[in-house]
């Protein structure tokens, strides 16, 4: 889920989601298919509850303005995110840092649905827009030249929660399609 600064010149700090979400580059998506050529059923989603979807909205929100002075030790990031999601939302502001650079701007949404594979886990599906969230110099501002018309993704987010009373955070995410 890291960036690769490779063919699309775009740092490791946007990998909010997975390298492709954010920088553009193309990867292949999941396979929709079993090795046998049987289409696999499409997952029955369903509209996510309204504590679900703050949860989401509050993930993203708190991703963005972490960007905006990366600091991998922000502790705002930890009450949104846990397991490998956190690693890599703390390495990508590691980069960032080190790099000299931030992120600005905003990430456009389609949330299509939710399914749940168990009480305390669920996986929302979401179409992601990132043409408005930019690389830019953190000294000067300046926007750094970069891959500005990426293809849309579809991302399955895993959430989870210790327990029946505790909050959704984002544990996981896979890039399941583009151009949703």
């Amino acid at each position: 889920m890291r960036h690769r600064r490779a063919a699309c010149a775009l740092p490791a700090a946007a990998a909010a989601l997975a390298s492709a979400l954010v920088t553009g580059c193309s990867t292949a998506p999941a396979p929709s298919a079993p090795a046998g050529g049987t289409a696999a059923a499409a997952p029955a989603l369903q509209p996510p509850s309204p504590e679900v979807r703050q949860a989401y909205d509050t993930y993203w929100a708190t991703w963005l303005a972490a960007n905006r002075t990366p600091d991998p030790q922000d502790p705002a990031i930890e009450r949104v995110a846990a397991g490998s999601q956190l690693q890599e939302l703390r390495d990508n502001l590691a980069h960032s840092r080190s790099a000299g650079q931030v992120l600005l701007g905003e990430v456009g949404h389609r949330v299509d649905g939710v399914e749940s594979p168990g009480p305390r886990s669920l996986i929302l599906h979401d179409c992601v827009d990132l043409d408005r969230w930019l690389i830019h110099d953190a000294r000067t501002g300046a926007p750094i030249d970069q891959l500005k018309d990426k293809p849309s993704q579809m991302g399955a987010f895993t959430l989870t929660r210790e327990n029946e009373g505790a909050p959704w955070r984002v544990s996981s995410l896979q890039v399941i399609g583009e151009n949703c």
